[in-house]
This record gives C-alpha cells, sequence and structure tokens, in this order.
C-alpha cells in the first residue's frame, strides 16, 4: 500500500515519464485494473485524481519479474 507520508506521489503520466519504455498513460491504467499475471499497480485516490509512486512501481515491475521468472521455470 501507498504510503503518502514517505512515498513520492506521480501522476501517470509523471509515472509514464519516467518508466524505461515509457508506456502510454492506458497501460498504467491496466496495470491497475486489470494487472499483469494478477499482479496489480497500487494507486491511491486523491480529489478524484488517481495517484501512484515511485516505490510503488519498484514494487510492480519486481513482483511482476519475480512471477515471469517462475513461470518460466515451470
Amino acid at each position: 500500500m501507498i504510503d503518502i507520508s514517505s512515498e513520492k506521489l506521480l501522476t501517470f503520466s509523471q509515472a509514464a515519464e519516467k518508466l524505461p519504455s515509457r508506456p502510454h498513460t492506458s497501460a498504467l491504467h491496466r496495470w491497475t485494473n486489470s494487472g499483469i499475471r494478477g499482479i496489480k499497480l497500487e494507486t491511491i485516490l486523491i480529489g478524484g485524481r488517481r495517484f501512484t509512486s515511485w516505490e510503488a512501481l519498484q514494487r510492480f515491475v519486481e513482483a511482476t519479474t519475480e512471477e515471469s521468472n517462475i513461470q518460466k521455470e515451470n
């Protein structure tokens, strides 16, 4: 879960700009709603606007990478 007191909040467009592949913001919405391999990107809603954090992106990438590696082993 995102801790707003210690994590740097990012809009989806800011988050997309920071990622190496520069995904479209719609990809971040899909990662939030549908996820990848059952893993969803953490977000919070403030005043009707959705945010994620750099730390949440890191957790998401680590979890999806780990899940991908597990599937390759099987």
